[in-house]
């Protein structure tokens, strides 16, 4: 019975890992053509349904077999996207700003676990780091969370001029 079970959640590790890679993917494509996540484009709908089946697919992954830090960030993303659709359907400029600061922090929150399993994992044999605490995870933490603010302050900035512009 451990035995499939353990092959259960590996199938569920690697659909998990498969859908969360395409979430991201969908999110870069978002990025690099519109320069934000636009929740009700078709492309944001895709990024958000992903993004939405990999958080609960992580609630069936834990090594420990109870609630982890995953767990929590899928809680968070989950409702991020949520607070991103409902505002999104106003057009105010203040739920845009909160539509933006959501979405983006969506992906920001996807990566943390991604940069921590995959240095962790790889190469396989021999990974780069042992766990979230390894100078190479925490130093490419860092590396991300500069992108994120970077990132989000070029959106604010752009969102800022497109309002003045169509005022």
């Amino acid at each position: 019975m451990l035995k499939l079970t353990s092959i259960i959640m590996s199938i569920l590790g690697i659909a998990h890992t498969v859908i969360s890679v395409v979430a991201l993917v969908v999110a870069a494509v978002c990025l690099s053509k519109d320069g934000a996540i636009n929740p009700f484009s078709k492309l944001g709908k895709q990024y958000s349904i992903l993004t939405a089946v990999a958080c609960v697919s992580a609630f069936g992954l834990s090594s420990s077999g109870h609630f982890n830090p995953g767990h929590a960030l899928a809680i968070l993303i989950l409702l991020l996207l949520g607070i991103a659709y409902l505002l999104g359907k106003k057009k105010s400029p203040v739920s845009m700003y909160v539509v933006l600061f959501c979405t983006s922090t969506t992906v920001f929150l996807s990566l943390v676990p991604a940069v921590n399993e995959t240095l962790s994992r790889l190469p396989i044999g021999h990974p780069l780091a042992d766990g979230p605490t390894s100078p190479i995870v925490q130093n490419s933490l860092k590396v991300l969370l500069l992108l994120y603010l970077t990132g989000l302050a070029i959106q604010i900035f752009r969102l800022k001029l497109k309002l003045k512009h169509t005022a």
